[in-house]
């Protein structure tokens, strides 16, 4: 700022003037009743998060161009969930950030005792606790902070919660995600938790570039593997394109940090996504370009997609030990100029 916020504050009658944030509920169809955020930072982000719906992002503008890609389904209320099978699809809004866990990640399974944990566990589709939304400093700049609890737990089974903070600074165009993970149990508990990181057009469009240092490539099966010379490749929507997944091992700096950068060089428009690559291991890069249902997730995990689940053998998800606590964050900068130029 060319001004300090005592100074500004001359010049304004109302924070709206320089960060606005709205609070409102949606009205209509699947979306009847669902609780919105809206922080637009007084520079060139505009975003959209649901406390309804695991305080996700559903979706981000940057300089007013849409960054993610936004599902056929639309925004569907938490009491619609269906956990059977794959049912999650049918509220599965992709949106720029929808969280996975936190008993499962990947394909549907029957535990022992007969509940069935359906596609990505059903921490995607719960509702926050003790939302707030908080204008503040820091230093001189001014800030948003949104924060909610979502609570997954069950008699005789787990009992965990997440905690999200979304952090926004004055014409700053980045977001910081800081998740905490908290065992509420008396035993140790094992927890699966991925960021589900989404985009879609006109970000996402043949051409636009996608950056980052994969040390090993692996497809997910064969379909994928038939064109895993064309992982990095952003073709124009095609139809039937049967979605090839590939796993990748990302590259960390001296410090442990992991990046990954998704750039569109004709729009002058991108994303650079950083997050502790020790924290999240694994990384899945969800290629579905077909028409219609044209999207790149470029997900970090904590655990295997396809590996050992819960109570298996080999599974190398994180324990959390009774009152303990795990923390996790990630930063999405929204950029207008490639890292590579």
């Amino acid at each position: 700022m060319s001004k300090t916020y005592e100074e500004i504050r001359e010049y304004i009658g109302d924070p709206d003037q320089l960060m606005t944030l709205r609070d409102g509920t949606l009205r209509g169809g699947f979306q009847e009743g669902v609780r919105f955020l809206e922080v637009t930072n007084g520079g060139n982000l505009s975003v959209t998060v649901l406390p309804d719906r695991c305080m996700d992002i559903y979706q981000v503008r940057y300089k007013g161009k849409n960054m993610n890609y936004l599902a056929p389904c639309g925004i569907v209320a938490p009491e619609y969930y269906d956990a059977q099978g794959t049912r999650w699809l049918r509220s599965f809004f992709v949106g720029m950030l929808t969280t996975l866990g936190l008993a499962h990640v990947g394909v549907p399974r029957v535990l022992e005792d007969g509940e069935e944990l359906g596609l990505h566990g059903r921490i995607g589709n719960t509702p926050a606790e003790n939302v707030s939304a908080q204008r503040g400093l820091h230093g001189e700049t001014p800030t948003i902070c949104l924060e909610g609890t979502m609570r997954e737990a069950r008699l005789f089974g787990e009992n965990l919660s997440l905690h999200r903070k979304l952090e926004f600074e004055y014409e700053s165009d980045s977001i910081l995600l800081t998740d905490t993970i908290t065992n509420h149990g008396f035993g140790d508990q094992t927890f699966m938790y991925a960021l589900h990181l989404n985009y879609g057009y006109p970000l996402l469009e043949e051409g636009a570039k996608l950056i980052f240092d994969s040390l090993e490539m692996t497809p997910r099966e064969a379909h994928a593997a038939k064109y895993a010379d064309t992982w990095q490749q952003i073709e124009a929507p095609d139809y039937p394109y049967p979605e090839r997944c590939y796993f990748h091992k990302i590259k960390k700096d001296a410090q442990g940090m992991a990046q990954y950068t998704i750039f569109n060089e004709k729009r002058k428009i991108g994303v650079n996504v950083q997050y502790n690559g020790n924290d999240f291991p694994h990384f899945c890069e969800w290629k579905m370009l077909g028409k219609g249902e044209y999207a790149l997730g470029l997900e970090p995990l904590n655990t295997s997609l396809d590996g050992p689940k819960t109570g298996e053998e080999g599974c190398d998800a994180p324990v959390l030990k009774p009152g303990e606590s795990k923390t996790y964050t990630a930063r999405l900068n929204f950029i207008d100029q490639c890292p590579e130029s």
